[in-house]
């Protein structure tokens, strides 16, 4: 796997293999926010996977003796390096936690799955304005024409538009995104190489062949789709988008989960009025009733809702903001694509503290992010 601009040597093969042995710790009790507590105390999941139980307990990321025996039990019958041969069989990328391309919305979630396995190219560029757009699997001729209508308009505006891929509303929205020359991304409820279903296969290939799609999962390659695995898969599709749109959904559909998640979340959530006596929107009528969702009213009133003055992908340096001298020879170093302090220093040839003190100074000008990690980009 390559991240560019020389940052391999900070994301190793090594390290991306550990980080693949603790995801395989699922229903161990052993979950992302333990294995958080152990790689900020040791900046390494190598170091952890081999720590002795001594040294676990002293570092208080385990702190329940059955879930620590368990722990040390099962990492004896997995081999990380067998799981990153397999990873690389697959084709597909894996994004730890930590990962900077790991996208940085995900993160904010309660629970963000370890790794975010990735089938296309999710560039962070794109993930910067996304909008989730749910619903039925049986809509009606209403529902299908304003799925697409408005996936095209949102992607022509700029939005990566963000769905299931399931047979209904998610498909119909994947292709009005295609359709309208924009960004579309599909989370599955199984592996990111998995086809599901299965009739919506030429949506997959156009999603993963071309430059501007992707599928994504928190399950590793191969992983065939189980029931349970749909509403998981739910608060990642909210997690990803800034706001989310149900078309839509009856008393009992799925999309309410997306959409009840969003709002916890504290995501916008849109919803599209219907018929009072169409049992299609008997959920999306719950949600009004409830002050859960706004009513969508268009794609522009969204947009003015959300703040959008136009869409931020590719934006340049802002004409209100002159740099000179140091700020603007590290600005001109920091792209969209997230770089290490580590490699600013050596590209800039700076000292540790001008460089921090310069890049603070950007910060502040709202021009540069500081990402998780010591990882900078473009804001």
């Amino acid at each position: 796997m390559s991240l560019g601009n020389g940052q391999d040597s900070l994301w190793t093969q090594e390290e991306q293999a550990y980080w693949l042995a603790f995801d395989h710790m699922s229903g161990s009790g052993l979950g992302v926010a333990r294995v958080k507590v152990l790689y900020d105390a040791l900046h390494t999941l190598k170091d952890a996977w081999h720590a002795s139980r001594d040294e676990l307990i002293s570092l208080k990321a385990i702190k329940d003796p059955e879930v620590l025996d368990s722990f040390i039990q099962r990492r004896k019958t997995i081999d990380p390096f067998a799981l990153l041969a397999a990873l690389e069989r697959s084709g597909l990328r894996a994004y730890p936690f930590y990962h900077p391309l790991y996208p940085a919305r995900l993160r904010e979630i309660s629970d963000p799955p370890m790794i975010l396995y990735v089938n296309g190219n999710l560039h962070p560029d794109y993930m910067r304005t996304t909008i989730g757009i749910v619903g039925t699997r049986r809509p009606t001729t209403y529902g299908q024409r304003h799925a697409k209508d408005i996936s095209r308009a949102l992607a022509a505006a700029g939005a990566t538009v963000i769905s299931g891929m399931a047979v209904g509303v998610d498909s119909l929205a994947h292709w009005g995104a295609i359709e309208g020359g924009g960004r579309t991304v599909a989370v599955l409820g199984c592996g990111a190489d998995v086809c599901y279903p299965a009739g919506n296969r030429p949506l997959f290939k156009k999603l993963i062949e071309g430059d501007d799609g992707a599928v994504v999962s928190e399950f590793f390659p191969g992983t065939k789709p189980e029931p349970w695995r749909f509403p998981a898969r739910n608060r990642i599709i909210s997690g990803l988008s800034q706001a989310v749109l149900v078309i839509e959904a009856g008393e009992t559909s799925g999309s309410l989960i997306t959409a009840k998640l969003a709002f916890e979340q504290n995501r916008e959530v849109f919803s599209l009025p219907g018929r009072i006596d169409n049992p299609m929107s008997a959920g999306t009528n719950h949600l009004f009733k409830n002050n859960m969702a706004h009513v969508f009213l268009g794609v522009e009133d969204m947009l003015n809702e959300l703040g959008w003055v136009s869409a931020p992908v590719g934006k340049e340096l802002p004409n209100v903001v002159e740099l000179y001298g140091k700020e603007r020879e590290v600005f001109e170093l920091i792209s969209y694509e997230p770089i290490h302090f580590d490699h600013l220093i050596e590209r800039s040839g700076m000292a540790a503290g001008e460089l921090s003190a310069t890049l603070t100074m950007l910060e502040l000008a709202g021009i540069v992010e500081r990402l998780t990690g010591d990882w900078y980009s473009r804001h």
